[in-house]
């Protein structure tokens, strides 16, 4: 089998699991995590592909998908718990080195975190306003 024909197979695998175009689109296509950054990890022959009736079939893929799920309604990819935020590297380093004291990962220090932050928001009564007194 060649890498196009697994390619378009793995394409049309992705396309019969996921729920919406987005979701379809984001696995093929996401420039980190999808099936293209996947099997084509140099940019020269990314690029390449992008040139082949492969390419062409697999955003065939996600404009039939786009017809089942509708544009608008399509448009909304399902969650997939994954966050990515920019942190300055001095916070970064800290967080690294209390997850290593505390022997667990950087995630699930992070998740840890920001559950404590949720459930104390979640508990504790919004803060008053005080109005001044009018005199």
């Amino acid at each position: 089998m060649s890498q196009d024909s697994d390619i378009l197979a793995q394409a049309k695998r992705l396309a019969g699991k996921a729920k919406t175009w987005a979701d379809l689109s984001n696995s093929l296509f996401d420039p980190t995590d999808g099936l293209v950054a996947r099997c084509f990890p140099d940019p020269a022959r990314r690029r390449a592909f992008r040139q082949s009736e492969t390419y062409a079939a697999l955003h065939s893929l996600v404009e039939q998908k786009m017809r089942k799920t509708g544009v608008v309604a399509g448009s909304q990819p399902t969650k997939s718990g994954r966050f990515v935020i920019r942190l300055p590297r001095s916070l970064h380093a800290a967080l690294e080195q209390e997850a290593a004291a505390e022997g667990t990962s950087l995630n699930q220090l992070v998740v840890a975190k920001l559950a404590v932050q949720l459930s104390t928001a979640v508990a504790s009564p919004a803060p008053r306003v005080r109005q001044r007194s009018r005199k």
